[in-house]
């Protein structure tokens, strides 16, 4: 994988490893009669049902499509609130290629398959998608919490195939909501300048945890300059234990720039 493509292999995996539990059941979405909401109203809804956590660990089996390339890899995530975001991507046989480090103001990348790391400004992320990306963003993401909403906005609230369908459309923003646990299901954004660039995220497969229900499964869609997809699927999810975080650069790495 060339260089592009390991930044956005990054980018796809923080955006996408959401949380679960070995003991919560599933919940599968059911249509129902739909009570009338306001927009300040339903974005309270889903603040309400948001997940919240300390720290935060899971393996996960990842499925990425670019403009040229399909590949299956597998990983780790582990998150520290506003704090942390860490995660080794491996090939099949578990043989590790990639590490991760994201703190508020840094990434780190460590590429051990041609012996090179990164050290950037969280910025990095601005410069590879259109998103305005801080720890707090990315990890609400990872959980498929609320992102970026003000309940004082000027927001549209429409029904559409059984779900709350929530539309922004000063920033070309939609969200749709489940009706019984008022977590988002799909997440649509275009690029304000040109809407040549795209990002679609759904959400699936809700689980229990702690009272709260998440999504185990999600399917990414990014368009633009680079197409990217994937699909990533969680398992042996581990919530408040303590956690290692350890990134250490051989001395023989050498530092490559974005």
């Amino acid at each position: 994988m060339n260089r592009k493509i390991h930044i956005l292999l990054i980018f796809c995996v923080l955006s996408l490893i959401i949380i679960g539990t070995s003991c919560s059941s599933k919940k599968k979405m059911m249509k129902t009669n739909l009570r009338s909401f306001t927009a300040t109203r339903l974005i309270q809804e889903v603040e309400n049902n948001a997940f919240d956590f300390d720290n935060f660990q899971a393996k996960m089996s990842v499925k990425i499509e670019t403009n040229d390339k399909s590949f299956n890899v597998k990983g780790q995530l582990r998150m520290k609130k506003d704090s942390i975001i860490w995660t080794s991507i491996s090939l099949p046989l578990g043989l590790e290629v990639i590490r991760v480090k994201i703190e508020p103001d840094s990434v780190f990348f460590l590429n051990r398959n041609d012996k090179t790391y990164l050290c950037e400004d969280i910025r990095l992320f601005n410069d590879i998608s259109f998103l305005n990306a801080s720890i707090e963003f990315i990890q609400s993401v990872l959980v498929g919490n609320v992102i970026d909403l003000d309940e004082n906005g000027n927001y549209k609230v429409e029904i559409d195939n059984g779900q709350y369908n929530l539309l922004i459309s000063k920033k070309k923003k939609s969200l749709w909501i489940d009706p019984q646990l008022f977590k988002i299901t799909k997440y649509y954004l275009k690029e304000n300048i040109d809407g040549k660039h795209k990002i679609e995220l759904q959400y699936a497969d809700f689980e229990k945890v702690n009272d709260k229900y998440i999504p185990t499964k999600i399917i990414l869609n990014i368009h633009g300059e680079y197409n990217l997809k994937a699909v990533i699927s969680y398992s042996n999810i581990i919530v408040g234990d303590t956690i290692d975080f350890n990134f250490n650069v051989p001395k023989k790495y050498e530092r490559i720039y974005k």
